[in-house]
């Protein structure tokens, strides 16, 4: 799925590559064939997501719950315009297009995400995803913060 020139379509893929187009994958897939993906001493970060109520850093067991309640929310997410670039070994910024429907909402759900990771031991070792906001919003609560709050599993308790 990563985009490359027809020329360079059977260069083999580099770990980044890999791990990122399983990532995409098992966003489509379920909260267990993501958090597969991710080290046990997992970082993950959304610097914007203190605006939406969703704490802006999670460890691995917030991660897997935040994935619980947003994945079925957002079913078959159409993936495109994906590049993948490597830092160094272990390290990648990617950048993708997806949208889908929201079922609750019936909102079109368009973002444009830039990730950045580490790997460890062949596994997502740190991540910090940038994305609009003002998108979530939008097509996850038709403009209520707070419906947006339920879907993630961010309700204060």
């Amino acid at each position: 799925m990563v985009n490359k020139s027809e020329k360079d379509q059977n260069l083999p893929k580099n770990a980044g590559e890999i791990i990122f187009n399983k990532l995409l994958m098992g966003l489509n897939d379920s909260a267990e064939a993501v958090i597969d993906l991710f080290h046990p001493n997992t970082t993950v970060e959304f610097p914007y997501a203190s605006s939406l109520g969703t704490t802006p850093k999670m460890n691995f067991e917030e991660w897997y719950n935040y994935l619980k309640g947003g994945l079925p929310s957002m079913p078959n997410i159409k993936y495109d315009s994906i590049r993948v670039y490597q830092v160094d070994e272990q390290t990648y910024w990617t950048e993708v297009y997806g949208e889908t429907r929201i079922p609750t909402t019936g909102q079109l759900y368009q973002q444009n995400w830039v990730m950045y990771f580490t790997l460890k031991e062949g596994l997502i070792n740190f991540y910090r995803e940038y994305w609009d906001p003002y998108a979530v919003v939008n097509a996850f609560g038709n403009g209520d913060l707070e419906a947006v709050k339920a879907v993630f599993n961010t309700v204060e308790k």
